[in-house]
């Protein structure tokens, strides 16, 4: 963050929106004056006026983005978010922090506009099939021999099965300080999904090769463990090490983070329970589980659900 614009755009801009929330206020002379600035600079950036990086100015739209969606305009949030990723997406694999941080907002957006698509209907169930395909794939004694993290990682003990598995997780935070975590903010569930897609992809991606999936799912163990998750169970961390791709170069693939967005952005459309009906499926091969509803039964489920919102 080496640009006046992102500092005041990601955090002086945030800081101010936070404090005004803190106090119970809409709007203030900081957020007037931080907000205001950093709007006017991309505004001078992208017309040509102020010289400032591709980079920068990814990070500045990014943090505007956050802000907005948290405490401001959805539809302003949207605007930004999507004009960062103009700026990233021909860009990729070039500034993995710019990246992550793109990727991680995007990802925490709630969507507008539509119900799901019968396109992107498609996208979710196309990709259910080939997670049930490769849990056939992964599921032999020769297979384990060959890769051993693909059973450990997500045993009922092993700290990704209660990271991505559902169910309660009560805030570590002390009463007294929770005046300072900001309402309503779905970060958890989101991010949880978010890594359950990742995940499956990466794996589809090493499917030729045992090697790279033991490699890739030690790695994940390993990192979850030396950031204290499976004391402290935190989504959001495990999926932004997951964009960080802090792993061996022949694991990594700057892709894998917008193709994980495209898919979450449908599976956002969907009713609440369709939601939930996913995650279990995509849990459920990962720890190689026969689901309680698989496949077929998700499948009608949405064609019901969209007949029904016709």
């Amino acid at each position: 963050m080496g640009n006046v614009l992102s500092f005041k755009a990601v955090v002086l801009s945030y800081c101010a929106r936070w404090k005004a929330q803190l106090y119970g206020m809409s709007d203030s002379t900081e957020i007037q004056r931080h907000v205001g600035q950093a709007a006017k600079l991309i505004d001078d950036a992208t017309s040509g006026l102020a010289l400032v990086g591709a980079d920068d100015l990814a990070m500045a739209l990014g943090g505007m983005a956050l802000h907005e969606g948290r405490f401001g305009s959805k539809q302003l949030a949207h605007m930004y978010v999507d004009r960062a990723v103009q700026v990233m997406r021909p860009r990729t694999g070039t500034n993995r922090p710019v990246e992550v941080f793109i990727h991680y907002i995007r990802y925490l957006m709630m969507p507008e506009g539509p119900p799901i698509s019968l396109t992107e209907q498609q996208w979710l169930l196309t990709f259910l099939r080939g997670a049930e395909d490769l849990m056939r794939q992964h599921n032999s004694p020769e297979y384990i021999l060959q890769a051993p993290h693909r059973l450990k990682a997500f045993e009922m003990e092993s700290p990704l099965f209660s990271l991505l598995s559902s169910g309660p997780r009560p805030s570590h935070v002390p009463p007294e300080s929770r005046v300072y975590v900001v309402r309503d903010a779905h970060t958890q569930e989101v991010s949880r999904t978010a890594a359950l897609i990742y995940i499956t992809a990466a794996l589809w991606d090493f499917q030729e090769s045992p090697n790279k999936t033991d490699r890739f799912l030690r790695f994940l163990c390993t990192a979850a463990k030396q950031h204290h998750l499976d004391r402290d169970p935190a989504c959001e961390t495990l999926l932004w090490l997951l964009l960080e791709e802090g792993h061996d170069s022949d694991l990594q693939d700057p892709e894998r983070g917008w193709s994980t967005g495209e898919l979450l952005q449908a599976h956002k459309r969907l009713r609440p329970d369709l939601q939930f009906q996913f995650n279990e499926i995509l849990m459920s091969f990962l720890s190689f589980q026969r689901p309680i509803r698989g496949v077929t039964a998700f499948e009608e489920d949405l064609r019901h659900s969209s007949h029904s919102s016709q």
